[in-house]
């Protein structure tokens, strides 16, 4: 490889990229922290939305269950003898479910 010599009487390559390529460069070591931060975030992520959707799905259950209950129910209302029974029966059925217990209780104290 042709040389030159400089003031300091040092040799140098003559041409700067044959002087880039011969350097020896540290060698390159892998960055783990933000591969670690990376894996982490994206298993947090996952977790999370494996935790929403199951709750999601046993929402759902329960609301499936719900209705099917609530048909049941009024199924058996409409299976009442007389007007007046089935009436009070849906009545009953569907209201308001926000009274406590105490509530509920005095209320069918009240009716006997």
């Amino acid at each position: 490889m042709p040389t030159q010599m400089n003031a300091t009487g040092a040799e140098q390559p003559a041409n700067i990229v044959l002087s880039f390529a011969a350097s020896r460069l540290p060698p390159l070591k892998p960055l783990l922290w933000p591969w670690a931060v990376v894996t982490v975030a994206a298993v947090g992520l996952l977790v999370g939305f494996y935790f929403a959707a199951r709750e999601v799905e046993k929402q759902g259950e329960r609301r499936r269950q719900s209705v099917a209950a609530h048909e049941e129910a009024t199924w058996r209302c409409q299976a009442l003898m007389g007007r007046l029974p089935r009436a009070s029966c849906l009545a009953q059925l569907n209201a308001p479910g926000d009274k406590g217990p105490e509530v509920q209780t005095v209320a069918r104290a009240n009716q006997r």
